[in-house]
């Protein structure tokens, strides 16, 4: 590996000034051979005839070549350096930057990699009264670490690419000049990652640590992607990928061998990803076109690294899929990929196997556990890192032997998903409801399940908007849809469509013909409205409420969003055609019954009681904390522009300064700091607690934004807000009564 002193200080003048001189050569290698053509070809032609004459001439002819060979070798290597010396300039670029970066925030970095925090305010007496320092610190300085990693991983693959390459003897024992010379370090490391794959029998230890060195510095990079595919081929890739995560029986692995498989995985599914999507935007390459139809054709095979032991192997879907839940994959080939595996496992049920059958034993993953035995798992991931895709397929249907299966009536109605960590290949999620929830988050929020909402996440178009509320009306119908390892994505959904679900809990529904109705003044909403029934938001937002993690994306998302739009009203009092007093009470009704619904499905959870439920909700809110700074950055919604007021000291935590940014890392970390019910922003489990803590949200979040802008009206808005809130949660109990009274817990 290149140090980071070597690539801190290396001199990359000569390597450029090498570039050029080869650069020159090809001129100098043509004007020496029209010298020759003229001073001797030339001057003896007329002059010379004979036997000896034609062999000379045939001689002569043959340096001509040698000429051009030369001029062609020189351009090709003088590319390479260009090349080497781009790569190696852009790393140490890099490096100095991400040096430069820990210098200003007291991080201390040694030659052999570590990075120490020396901020002298981790030994301060005031360090304790800053509760989210510590793990501020931790964040950057583990981003630190991997971002230093990550270029010397670069510097050092195309250090060896380079290296290889000029020591490259393409002709063999010719004499003559090399026409074949690489011209790029991603075609040299292509072929050397394409060979260990392609190698008969196991790779060593040193042989899987220079593989994943290959990939993880080019995982991303399409050129290299797209030839190490090709020159691998679907199904060969398959079968090498599944000897390696197979080793025979008996075999014993250290931590760190398991460590570098577990990188090989999401290394090798990042870079197929990346080949097949090498070709969006242009014309479709042929060659990446047949490679992703090997996978599809590779399917139904079965792969066995060790048919001596056992007559089963796994199946091709199951590779593919392995692999398919790292990275992004092209949008065209998860379609067909989807339909493909709806299609094999609907054959499957017709001759009488669920999927726990069809997937399951005696099919079993190798000694190392990596991977997983249900397919869809990792299908679903993978359209839940694309957006595009994810929409189009939840829209869309599959038919099976002339029978039309939609796909997201089959997944969340219809299919049984087998349950256990082989089936989903992460024990700390066992139910393939979680893949599908990541899928679902993606399909109707527009990025991946795995990025947090942002200012740049485009508004909702009319695709997702519909599928939201058709999976809004179809939990309300049966909540049992809410499947348990979902309710997270769901809440994290809802989060997101604030502004769509305020319209409709709004009393105000009148229309206005000449302009926005008063509904769209108060929450405007950029892209499409969802347009969702009033039963059906109610009965959602009870519904998901009763989970843990549902209740906190839901209760982080809407706090957000009111508090930005507290401050979007008063900065803007044009916004609305009534009075920003009228705007401001909507608001806080609204709020409160949004809040007074989770709080009504928390309420009659089966979680427990006193302490446990407390502790089960704060810990989820601990959990949504990053969630949270991503929804604090899309003001009063995704596709909006809207500049917050900053907040007037810089806050801990990575949430936004902003207004709103402080007041969601208070009320994170409130949670935190007491799981007894006895902080301001309190999660704790009564009616009394929840609407205490909306209504301090409220208060602050009109009291931070009106003394930055200079206004007043505090102490009347503290009121105000205060009845309105209380509103709102009677409003939320009374729907119980009148849409939810199936939502009730036992008594």
């Amino acid at each position: 590996m290149v140090s980071i002193p070597y690539l801190d200080k290396a001199d990359l003048g000569p390597l450029a000034d090498a570039a050029a001189s080869w650069k020159a050569l090809p001129a100098k290698y043509d004007a020496l051979q029209r010298e020759f053509e003229q001073r001797v070809i030339n001057h003896l032609k007329g002059h010379w005839e004979g036997d000896a004459a034609d062999s000379a001439f045939v001689t002569m002819g043959k340096a001509r070549t040698e000429y051009e060979n030369a001029a062609t070798e020189a351009e090709r290597i003088a590319k390479l350096l260009l090349d080497a010396h781009g790569e190696f300039a852009a790393s140490q670029k890099q490096l100095h930057a991400l040096l430069d970066e820990a210098r200003n925030d007291h991080y201390k970095v040694y030659d052999d990699g570590r990075v120490e925090d020396v901020d002298p305010r981790q030994d301060s007496p005031t360090a304790s009264a800053s509760p989210g320092l510590a793990e501020e610190r931790k964040k950057k300085l583990d981003s630190l670490v991997s971002r230093l990693t990550r270029v010397l991983e670069l510097a050092t693959a195309a250090d060896e690419a380079a290296s290889s390459a000029l020591e490259r003897d393409a002709n063999g024992d010719s004499q003559s000049f090399n026409t074949s010379v690489y011209t790029t370090l991603d075609s040299v490391e292509a072929d050397q990652a394409a060979a260990l794959m392609n190698k008969k029998g196991r790779l060593s230890d040193a042989e899987i640590t220079k593989l994943n060195l290959l990939l993880s510095a080019n995982k991303n990079d399409p050129e290299f992607s797209r030839d190490f595919a090709v020159k691998t081929g679907g199904e060969n890739m398959l079968s090498k990928y599944n000897e390696l995560m197979s080793p025979p029986a008996g075999t014993t692995l250290s931590k760190a061998q398991l460590a570098q498989l577990k990188e090989l995985k999401a290394n090798l599914g990042t870079t197929i990803g990346t080949a097949t999507t090498s070709d969006d935007g242009g014309k479709p390459n042929k060659d990446i076109t047949n490679f992703q139809n090997d996978l599809l054709k590779a399917g139904q095979r079965d792969f066995n690294a060790n048919p001596t032991e056992s007559p089963y192997g796994l199946s091709g879907y199951q590779l593919t899929s392995s692999l398919m839940s790292e990275g992004k994959w092209d949008k065209d080939f998860l379609q067909d990929y989807g339909d493909a595996l709806i299609t094999a496992e609907k054959n499957g049920a017709n001759a009488g196997q669920n999927p726990d059958a069809y997937w399951g034993y005696p099919r079993t993953l190798g000694t190392t556990n990596i991977g997983a035995l249900d397919p869809m798992a990792g299908y679903m991931d993978a359209l839940g890192h694309n957006p595009a895709a994810s929409t189009e397929f939840f829209g869309s249907e599959t038919s099976v032997n002339g029978e039309k299966v939609d796909h997201l009536d089959y997944l969340m109605k219809d299919r049984h998903w087998p349950d256990g960590a082989a089936y989903t290949g992460d024990s700390k999620n066992p139910s393939g409801y979680n893949n599908l929830g990541h899928a679902l988050e993606s399909a109707t929020t527009g990025h991946a399940y795995d990025a947090s909402p942002s200012a740049d996440t485009p508004a909702h178009n009319e695709k997702q908007a519909a599928l939201m509320n058709e999976i809004v009306h179809a939990v309300s119908k049966d909540d049992a849809l809410a499947h348990d390892g979902m309710q997270d994505s769901l809440g994290r959904m809802a989060g997101e469509y604030m502004p769509d679900i305020h319209q409709t809990m709004t009393n105000d529904q009148s229309h206005n013909p000449d302009g926005p109705d008063n509904k769209e003044q108060i929450y405007p909403i950029s892209g499409t409205a969802a347009g969702f029934e009033e039963r059906d938001i109610s009965r959602f937002l009870m519904t998901v409420g009763k989970d843990p993690d549902g209740y906190a994306a839901i209760n982080l998302g809407e706090s957000a969003y009111t508090s930005n739009l507290i401050d979007y009203h008063l900065q803007h009092p044009e916004a609305f055609e009534g009075t920003t007093d009228t705007a401001l009470r909507e608001i806080a009704r609204s709020s409160g019954e949004v809040q007074g619904s989770i709080a009504i499905g928390r309420r009659e959870s089966d979680i427990g009681a006193g302490a446990e439920a407390d502790k089960a909700y704060n810990d989820a809110m601990g959990r949504a904390g990053s969630y949270a700074a991503g929804i604090v950055g899309t003001g009063i919604g995704v596709g909006t522009s809207f500049i917050a007021t900053p907040a007037v000291g810089a806050g801990v935590g990575g949430i936004a300064t902003t207004v709103t940014g402080d007041l969601i890392n208070q009320i994170v970390q409130g949670t935190e700091r007491d799981t007894k019910g006895d902080t301001v922003y309190a999660s704790g489990g009564d009616w009394e607690n929840a609407k205490s803590s909306a209504t301090a949200v409220l208060q602050d979040a009109y009291r931070s934004s009106a003394e930055a802008q200079g206004q007043g009206h505090v102490a009347d808005y503290q009121n105000i807000l205060a009845n309105e809130v209380e509103v709102g949660f009677h409003s939320a109990d009374s729907n119980l009564e009148g849409y939810g009274q199936d939502k009730r817990g036992a008594s």
